[in-house]
């Protein structure tokens, strides 16, 4: 069924673009339903938008990859302390759910201004942790789009920016750490990010190993990223590589798989070999559920019910499915990753499905993320 735009109240936007002007502090948060009603024509609609806007922006959820990989106005860490330092807070297509605390993430002095397209969603948790000072319900780009020009403060875009680079230098010192294992996954996907092409599509389907490339890897373009949404609903990765190759036929498809959810839908490959819908999969073997396991194990002792078998060979199962079967394993170079990863994608333009089993070992870069 087609999505129908909703039009929001013009009063409303008008008092909107008051706030952008005399804001000094800005900071735009701009989740996956701003990509609707879809297509790429609608996604460059929004990306030129922001772009007129010039307001800082960070991505969530499908909205990843809207603004290209290095846009000037698109940042990725330390948000939480953008917004408590913000004096005016846009959330487009984003709520205030766990992932920004119920509302707690938001500076108590700043103006907060909600776009939706649900009613429910732009109240949802209002008045418990935040209070919004306007609410629009609507089209994110029915109400941003070629009305808003403006220019955001330099020295606050520089604040951002200085933080930004500070924070992606820590964030890469992870890539030198040793773990025992098997291969630590920030160097798994920093090669990966190197190797990935404007044609690439991204589908996160795990918990840790997800959560992890979503702090590496920088999607080429808008629409190249999808993934299981807010609750983690694992299983959906094989069906969207099939889904993503049958519209896209001639695009890259890349498939992120935690060991766990990738049993889910490995089975997936099968169809793939059979309809000549080909696409790559890493699946990232620590041989745990780690995003439970860390905490679980540190909050109450234990890791029942959270183990896997490391040594389950998942690159031999998608050769019985007539796929093509890599591994890398603990030991292997930074080259040695690369050249794996480079085979896969010339089996995957040969027309090949491709399953690339990785070793991974202990790592701590998400240590304090939410899991459970």
């Amino acid at each position: 069924m087609p999505v129908q735009n909703t039009n929001p109240n013009p009063f409303s936007v008008k008092k909107l673009g008051k706030m952008i002007r005399a804001a000094k502090k800005p900071v735009m948060v701009i989740g996956s339903q701003a990509m609707l009603p879809g297509g790429s024509l609608h996604a460059d609609q929004v990306a030129a938008a922001m772009r007129l806007i010039k307001i800082p922006v960070f991505l969530g959820g499908m909205s990843r990859g809207l603004l290209g990989a290095y846009d000037t106005l698109f940042f990725r860490q330390a948000r939480k302390a953008a917004l408590k330092e913000a004096d005016l807070i846009i959330l487009a297509g984003a709520v205030c759910d766990f992932r920004l605390d119920y509302g707690r993430s938001l500076s108590k002095k700043a103006m907060v201004v909600m776009i939706n397209r649900s009613d429910k969603q732009l109240s949802l948790n209002h008045g418990i942790f935040w209070k919004a000072n306007l609410q629009l319900e609507g089209d994110v780009l029915e109400t941003l789009g070629g009305r808003l020009a403006t220019a955001c403060c330099p020295d606050w875009l520089k604040h951002l920016t200085e933080r930004e680079q500070i924070e992606e230098t820590k964030m890469m010192s992870e890539s030198s750490k040793e773990l025992e294992g098997g291969i630590n996954p920030v160097v798994l996907f920093e090669v990966l990010d190197s190797i990935l092409t404007e044609n690439s599509i991204l589908i996160g389907d795990g918990g840790d190993f997800v959560g992890t490339a979503s702090r590496i890897l920088r999607p080429k373009k808008p629409l190249s990223w999808l993934d299981p949404g807010a609750y983690g609903t694992l299983g959906v990765g094989g069906g969207f590589a099939l889904g993503v190759k049958a519209v896209k036929p001639n695009s890259e498809v890349w498939v992120l798989w935690g060991d766990g959810s990738c049993t889910y839908s490995l089975a997936e490959i099968e169809p793939s070999v059979r309809h000549g819908l080909p696409f790559i999969a890493i699946i990232g073997n620590d041989g745990s559920w780690g995003q439970i396991e860390r905490d679980q194990s540190a909050m109450l002792g234990s890791d029942v019910g959270s183990m896997l078998n490391k040594n389950t060979p998942y690159h031999s199962v998608a050769e019985q499915f007539g796929a093509v079967g890599l591994s890398i394993e603990e030991g292997a170079s930074r080259q040695d990753i690369e050249d794996t990863l480079k085979l896969a994608q010339l089996e995957h333009s040969n027309g090949r499905s491709v399953v690339v089993n990785v070793t991974l070992g202990k790592s701590k870069f998400r240590s304090g993320s939410i899991s459970l």
